[in-house]
């Protein structure tokens, strides 16, 4: 058994909501064109490079709410999507935030208690990265029950990458930074703050990240294009990093295409790229129905 059927079901789930099919037939057509149909493991890789690109292929140029909202939620699901085809063939899976796709145990773990409220993290999409050696179960209507099982007996051997997404930049960027020093900090028996529940915290995972991606979608000359802004402050030293669906500008934002050697690089057996030509010439993954 291996992490696929997991995929299965993060992909199936993205596939379900309004805004991706109302664009993915569009994005796909750029998406293809980017990658050279598919074929070229470096660029499926770079892709990350030019996820602006492929989300405003469908821009309407609209900016009321409910555009927003559509962005929002087409964004998490295209950042999810690409995540999962690098992930194609490995023991990482890439998932919006869902009690659907989400092992409980994991919801568990960064879980935030103030007083007597819990909440989670504003997360848009988990990564998932699995022991070498984890025992799937059986691929079946019980799967992700029997899956949390397994995860909360290895769960010191599980990493987790929490990814908030968000279009827009400035807007935004101090929630990431506020939750990460949340998640970050050790807070003492007085202050009514607890990190995790049900016996599960972040501190029991190997490893734990937090990261935050945007579009941006602001216009070229509003973009966030210098280090001593205060939206790149914000996110400058969040715990698993700052990207954006472009090209690594020094200082400002990473691409996205470097958030697997950066945060997920134990999930490949050397380097990304030989791992994504294996899994294209094998048919592995998302690769299979493309």
């Amino acid at each position: 058994m291996t992490a696929e059927f997991h995929r299965a079901l993060a992909t199936s789930s993205i596939e379900k909501i309004e805004t991706w099919k109302n664009c993915w037939p569009i994005w796909e057509q750029k998406i293809r064109h980017l990658t050279n149909n598919f074929e070229d493991a470096t660029k499926v890789h770079q892709l990350g490079d030019n996820l602006r690109e492929v989300f405003f292929a469908t821009n309407t140029g609209s900016r009321d709410q409910g555009a927003l909202s559509a962005g929002g939620a087409g964004w998490e699901s295209l950042v999810t999507w690409y995540l999962n085809l690098v992930f194609s063939g490995t023991n990482a899976v890439a998932m919006r935030q869902s009690k659907a796709t989400v092992p409980p145990t994991l919801l568990d773990a960064t879980t935030i208690s103030y007083g007597n409220n819990q909440t989670n993290t504003e997360s848009d999409v988990c990564v998932i990265v699995y022991p070498p050696d984890f025992d799937f179960p059986k691929e079946d209507a019980s799967y992700l029950k029997n899956l949390d099982i397994e995860i909360a007996r290895r769960i010191a051997d599980v990493e987790l990458g929490i990814i908030q997404c968000k279009t827009n930049w400035n807007d935004n960027a101090q929630i990431p930074m506020l939750w990460d020093m949340v998640y970050r900090a050790s807070f003492g028996p007085t202050t009514g703050i607890h990190i995790g529940k049900n016996g599960y915290g972040v501190r029991n995972l190997r490893r734990f990240s937090y990261s935050f991606v945007t579009v941006p979608s602001q216009k070229e000359g509003r973009m966030p294009n210098k280090g001593s802004q205060m939206a790149v402050k914000r996110v400058s030293n969040l715990t698993g990093g700052n990207y954006w669906g472009l090209k690594t500008k020094s200082g400002v934002a990473l691409s996205l295409a470097e958030i697997f050697d950066r945060n997920f690089n134990s999930a490949f057996d050397g380097n990304v790229r030989a791992n994504v030509q294996i899994a294209i010439k094998q048919k592995l993954g998302l690769f299979r129905h493309l």
